[in-house]
């Protein structure tokens, strides 16, 4: 067998996806089939299909089989994503679920809040569908002492920032961000919630928002799937330092 079968197999299920012969939302034949058809073992197969997911072309649902995704909508970070009248900007295609649990600070959170191990946190968990189709995923981190915020169910907002436009209501002053944009593979769990393959690349964000005496009041971990994701960040310059430059 050629060492790059499972190149030619992908090759040839993803001009069948392009030309509409298996459209969005429809079911590829069973990897045995394939593997049949394409007369190669079924590994074989499973490297060819994996490249198509991590492509963002099909996505593997648990004991179901492999279906074909419908073209996507593309999130757009912004750290500029809020319009002058204060609502963020949303993409008419997508929603979110929202999930609240309370939970203590331990791992990677202690460093990104800036608390002791065992702090109490709320966690509210948003992750974005685009119909059936998991799109997005925000995990989002406030000290349970700071403020009591309601959780809604559902939310437009699919990147959590209605969390830090109740902590704003609230009261809570926010006097800086500071966002880190990183590249990097999903990891297991990451992969099974958003449906991706483990060569998938996905945007790594954490947001940080303090208030004016550096205390972390709000802490944000996005994973974007990066074929389906862009991150734009917009620099204003004062008013001031044009005039002086003309």
């Amino acid at each position: 067998m050629a060492a790059n079968r499972y190149q030619e197999i992908a090759d040839h299920l993803r001009r069948s996806i392009e030309t509409g012969l298996f459209t969005a939302g429809a079911s590829l034949p069973a990897e045995t089939d394939l593997a049949r058809r394409y007369e190669v073992s079924v590994p074989t197969v499973r490297i060819a299909l994996g490249m198509l997911q991590d492509e963002g072309l099909i996505e593997k649902q648990h004991g179901r089989g492999n279906f074909v995704r419908p073209p996507f909508e593309r999130i757009t970070y912004s750290n500029d994503r809020f319009a002058a009248d204060g609502r963020a900007v949303f993409n008419a295609a997508l929603n979110a679920s929202v999930s609240r649990s309370e939970v203590k600070a331990k791992d990677e959170l202690c460093p990104l809040l800036q608390v002791a191990r065992g702090t109490r946190l709320v966690e509210y968990v948003y992750l974005s569908h685009q119909g059936p189709s998991p799109h997005s995923l925000a995990r989002i981190y406030v000290p349970s002492s700071l403020a009591d915020i309601s959780s809604p169910k559902t939310s437009r907002s699919v990147l959590g920032d209605d969390v830090l436009g109740q902590l704003i209501a609230a009261g809570v002053q926010v006097a800086s961000t500071v966002e880190r944009v990183t590249a990097r593979l999903p990891n297991a769990s990451e992969a099974k919630v958003l449906r991706l393959g483990t060569g998938a690349a996905v945007l790594n964000i954490e947001r940080v928002s303090m208030d004016g005496m550096g205390r972390v009041v709000e802490a944000a971990l996005l994973v974007l799937p990066g074929h389906r994701a862009e991150a734009v960040f917009t620099t204003h310059a004062p008013i001031e330092e044009l005039e002086a430059a003309r």
